[in-house]
């Protein structure tokens, strides 16, 4: 044991961003007990790492399942589910500037672009809302264009930055419905303030190199501690890799646990993600939750 404890401080101290890639030129949920959303305090909710040990345990029906067809069928559903809520995402970076002295008006020139994950989370009349991680949409002070894709489609769309947080390193960005077909909307809600179960199957969506809409499966392993990082966040080992950034992680119900954000350079075997409670405070403190 105290071997084991000693390779996972090696290996998190090797810890490095791997879900965007940057180029530059230059099924139901039956929960059994009601878990408690924290109360505003002047319009913003807090959640401290000390508050985690005290929250109730989670149940599902699934859990306790026999028939291995029904378990299978609940399996298939999730991974359909989280596939059709995936998205690809786009940043491209320019600059304006003049290009002679003498010119009157500036031009807008090519400075790199990064590529990563996001799913959608909510909807309105108009608009679908997915989360992501800053790092894949962040600007760095450049003027940006953000473009989607949604399953199954083959073009590339316009999108709009809504709220971020380099803190937390997450990001909301929305797009119009048009003529989307077959997307689904995960649920950020029924797992929302319970544990999660050591060993419990997670599934984790993205779109890692020349993948899209890639599914993996896993186990959550523990909440960790990472330089760098506020707050602790999710150690599994459902696979991830460049351009799984800002993909969804979820239950074997497809309800949301987290966000894929981190992994290990020389193992597909520790991946991390931001915990569902932080992804609701900060969606809860920049206003796109009320």
């Amino acid at each position: 044991m105290k071997k084991f404890v000693i390779y996972i401080s090696i290996m998190l101290s090797l810890i490095f961003v791997v879900g965007c890639d940057y180029l530059v030129f230059f099924p139901q949920t039956t929960t059994s007990v009601i878990s408690t959303v924290p109360t505003k305090v002047n319009g913003t909710i807090t959640f401290e790492d000390s508050n985690y040990p005290n929250l109730p345990e989670y149940e599902s029906e699934t859990y306790s399942l026999k028939n291995i067809h029904e378990y299978n069928e609940i399996l298939l559903s999730t991974k359909s589910l989280i596939r059709h809520a995936n998205i690809q995402i786009i940043a491209t970076l320019y600059e304006s500037r003049f290009p002679f002295p003498w010119s009157s008006e500036p031009e807008e020139y090519l400075i790199g672009s990064s590529s990563g994950s996001g799913f959608i989370f909510l909807e309105d009349e108009e608009f679908y809302y997915a989360l992501t991680n800053y790092h894949v949409i962040s600007n760095d002070g450049y003027i940006a264009k953000y473009e989607i894709k949604t399953f199954g489609e083959t073009e590339y769309r316009l999108a709009e930055l809504v709220a971020f947080s380099e803190e937390y390193d997450l990001a909301v960005i929305k797009f119009t419905k048009e003529n989307s077909e077959n997307i689904e909307v995960l649920d950020i809600y029924p797992r929302l303030y319970y544990r999660f179960n050591i060993g419990e199957i997670v599934l984790a969506v993205g779109n890692p190199g020349s993948l899209t809409n890639n599914v993996t499966f896993g186990a959550f392993q523990s909440m960790q501690s990472l330089d760098d990082v506020s707050f602790k966040v999710i150690y599994h080992d459902a696979s991830i890799a460049r351009g799984s950034s800002g993909g969804a992680l979820v239950d074997i119900d497809g309800n949301l646990i987290g966000v894929n954000t981190w992994g290990l350079q020389n193992s597909d075997e520790f991946s991390f993600a931001i915990p569902n409670y932080i992804v609701y405070t900060f969606l809860i403190n920049s206003g796109v939750l009320e």
